[in-house]
């Protein structure tokens, strides 16, 4: 690396500590806490129970006080770059920020089924905590001579709601988690997630992509109408193939910055909720010997 531009990555990253040291910076929150280990362990739980609601509620913790760190260094780049002309502006960006960019942008659907994953699994061991004839079954569970279940987000979602049916506080959750990766956030970001993953996804900051695009969309055909005009006229039963010319644009970083904050604060939200429900029962588990 060039002595020059070393230097130039230097000052930047300085002034980058800079702004996280000063604050007023997003999340302006303190991380979640981990002390939640000895309250669960000290209850009476089925077999490995405590052991798996520990381990997966310390993930979830960490999955989401991640994301909090990555944006509060993403919200403290965009005030350095701001200063920069656009040809410094990308060097810094390609250099610092695009890879913590791309991961919160894919963190609201990460989260979303995260949550959704380790409420299943605590739930489901809670309930088997509080006996009452509950069964450890669970839907999507194998049976003999059948292939694994593979659920849905839909079908997973369904699961868990019927998992916390028996409190008020259940479908409070099930709210909080719906309300992450939501359709507004996908369409703001150009369903950056499921692009980015699975096909071409926007860029970031700079730069178009797929200039041209193929659909299949239901055929037309010029129709006269009485007073001497066309119209297009649906034909039915038959398709025909489109292409269009336009491209995505790229996403812009403080717009997009702020709409992952958003999905932050919810997922957050959903987490306090899940949380909330599982110790106010897990205080009703008998003390272990």
């Amino acid at each position: 690396m060039k002595t020059k531009y070393a230097a130039f990555l230097r000052t930047a990253f300085s002034r980058h500590l800079s702004k996280l040291d000063a604050g007023d910076i997003e999340p302006k929150l303190d991380y979640l806490p981990y002390d939640f280990d000895g309250k669960i362990a000290e209850r009476k739980w089925h077999v490995f129970g405590a052991m798996m609601v520990v381990d997966e509620l310390r993930e979830i913790t960490n999955i989401i006080n991640h994301w909090h760190g990555l944006l509060l260094r993403w919200h403290a780049w965009n005030k350095v770059i701001a200063d920069y002309n656009e040809e410094d502006a990308w060097e810094l960006r390609r250099e610092f920020l695009e890879p913590l960019a791309h991961h919160c942008l894919l963190s609201p659907s990460a989260a979303r089924d995260t949550l959704t994953f380790v409420a299943t699994n605590s739930i489901h061991q809670l309930r088997l905590a509080l006996g009452g004839g509950y069964k450890d079954h669970m839907d999507g569970d194998s049976a003999p001579g059948k292939k694994p279940k593979y659920l849905t987000r839909a079908r997973k979602e369904e699961r868990l709601k019927n998992l916390v049916s028996p409190w008020i506080e259940g479908g409070a959750l099930l709210l909080a988690i719906e309300a992450i990766d939501d359709n507004t956030y996908r369409e703001a970001t150009s369903d950056y997630r499921n692009r980015s993953s699975h096909a071409i996804g926007p860029r970031l900051a700079l730069g178009h992509t797929q200039a041209v695009t193929r659909s299949v969309v239901p055929a037309t055909k010029l129709k006269k109408q009485p007073d001497g005009t066309y119209k297009d006229e649906l034909i039915p039963g038959k398709m025909s193939i489109c292409y269009g010319v336009g491209g995505t644009p790229p996403l812009d970083m403080e717009q997009a910055r702020k709409d992952n904050l958003v999905q932050y604060h919810r997922a957050r939200h959903g987490y306090v909720i899940y949380r909330n429900l599982l110790f106010a029962e897990i205080n009703k588990l008998p003390k272990a010997v």
